[in-house]
Order: structure tokens, then C-alpha cells, then sequence
């Protein structure tokens, strides 16, 4: 019998293109899965569309109001019931051997891997091209095992990309919800700190940039780069990145004229 996996799946108003990433999943060439929908307040019929899709595999939960995809994930992390879990954003896709290829290289893997991840693909905003994630710049040898040094100066791992063993998210605890950018850099950083990190190299989701994507909110996204600095101030300053790391926050800063509120930020301890 197959190891089960438990999928979350967190949307807010996106009856338009949750229907495709949900027959992604579905046509998945590993069929041993749960899927939770955690609709975090749609008001736009979205529970009618993941309703028409007929699948038990299929759990929907629906949220009273709006608190963030960040307590979205956290709640499907509550109710899953397997030992792995794996994260797919509603206006985002997973190729059909997605979870087949990095079920495989966890379960290869030692008891000390805590999460597989894998590449993503993507049209540019602009429509001139493809990006892919990890960047080509990664050397191959940086891309797994021993990541925290790596992930302190760039992400490299989405969300949708991430497999996780439920102990591991229990030994770390879930997203940051008083974040409203980068936490999923925040909580990889964490799982990294503690464990291996294992890779798929191919690219394995296709990521579709939504109007009014969280990611795109530029003053969260400093505020969030300001955080993890406050928490891995120390860690850093040691590697001899913190210089690289601050002018790369400021030259978005200045290019959105937050220059001065940012630099004071980047220079205390913050709790959020």
C-alpha cells in the first residue's frame, strides 16, 4: 500500500482558476493523497466549483472570514491525516509526476530529510520568457542537504514546490500568520535550521501570477525582509552577508521611496 500524502490546497476568491489546480492534483500519477481546500472567506461562489469536481478525495473547509493564507495552510495542517504534506496554491498547477517523483526521493531518503522540494516554472510578468526556480546561477551542490546558509541570503523553495514530513512541522510549528509576505521563507528557514533538505530536479509546478497576489505588495515583502533579518541577525553577520543582505533591501526600499523607514527598521529586533 502506498504512503498517503495529505494536500493543502488555501483560496480566496479564486473560482476562476482553482478548478485547474485541482484537476492537477487530481491527475496526479501517485494516487494515494487527501486533498483539504481551505477556502479562507470567498465570496464568490468558489465552493460551488471545487463541489462540481464529485472527488471524496476532496475535503473542503470553509472559513467564516478572511484571515490569511498563512492561517489557511496552518488549518490544513490541522486537519490532515497523513505523516506528509504538501502545499499547492489555487491559481498555481502541479506537473502529473509531481508528488510521484518527490515521494520517491523522500521515502529514499534518511529519517533526517525533513522536506523535498522541487523546480518551478513560470511566464515572466513582462511575457518576455520563463523564469524557473531555483535560479540556474545555484550550483547543483547547494541545493540540498545542509540549506540554512544558502536560504539566509535567497529563497529558492516555494510553497507549492514543498513536501514536508509532519514531524517536522510539528518540531518547527506551522506559518507565521502575522506575516503577510515571505512566510514561506521564514518557515523554511526553520525547517532548514533543523533539517536536511532533499531536491527533484526538474521543474515540477507552474506557477500563474494572479491580480492582486500578496506577493506583489512590495512594503510587506521589505517589512518581511526586515524580520528575517531581526531573527537571523547573528547568523549573518558570521557568514559576512549582512552587507549584501541590507543593500539588496535598500535598493527596493529606494526604488519604492521607503528608503529611510526601511533602513531604520533594518536596524532593530522585531516582533510580530
Amino acid at each position: 500500500m502506498k504512503t498517503m500524502v495529505s494536500i493543502i490546497v488555501p483560496t480566496y476568491n479564486r473560482k476562476n482558476v482553482i478548478e485547474r489546480a485541482l484537476r492537477s492534483i487530481l491527475c496526479q500519477t501517485y494516487s494515494a493523497y487527501e486533498v483539504i481546500v481551505v477556502d479562507d472567506g470567498s465570496t464568490d461562489g468558489t465552493e460551488s466549483v471545487v463541489a462540481r469536481l464529485q472527488d471524496t478525495r476532496i475535503r473542503y473547509i470553509a472559513l467564516q472570514e478572511n484571515q490569511g493564507v498563512a492561517h489557511a495552510r496552518n488549518v490544513g495542517i490541522q486537519e490532515a491525516k497523513y505523516e506528509y504534506i504538501a502545499f499547492l496554491d489555487s491559481d498555481d498547477e502541479w506537473l502529473p509526476n509531481k508528488l510521484e517523483l518527490q515521494m520517491k526521493k523522500m521515502l529514499s531518503s534518511s529519517k533526517h530529510t525533513g522536506m523535498v522540494y522541487c523546480r518551478m516554472g513560470g511566464l515572466l510578468r513582462d511575457g518576455s520568457g520563463r523564469f524557473v526556480c531555483p535560479n540556474e546561477d545555484y550550483v547543483k551542490e547547494i541545493l540540498e542537504g545542509d540549506l540554512f546558509n544558502p536560504l539566509l541570503l535567497q529563497n529558492v523553495i516555494g510553497t507549492p514546490a514543498m513536501l514536508v514530513r509532519r514531524e517536522c512541522l510539528q518540531q518547527v510549528g506551522g506559518f507565521k500568520e502575522t506575516l503577510h509576505c515571505l512566510e514561506d521563507w521564514e518557515l523554511i528557514l526553520r525547517i532548514a535550521k533543523r533539517w536536511k533538505i532533499g531536491f527533484v530536479d526538474k521543474i515540477l509546478v507552474e506557477v500563474h501570477k494572479s491580480a492582486g497576489s500578496i506577493s506583489a505588495n512590495t512594503p510587506w515583502y521589505l517589512v518581511a525582509r526586515c524580520y528575517i533579518v531581526s531573527l537571523y541577525r547573528q547568523e549573518m553577520t558570521e557568514l559576512g552577508i549582512m552587507d549584501r543582505v541590507k543593500e539588496e533591501i535598500l535598493d527596493v526600499a529606494a526604488n519604492n521611496n521607503l528608503y529611510e523607514e526601511i533602513k531604520e527598521l533594518l536596524n532593530r529586533d522585531i516582533e510580530l
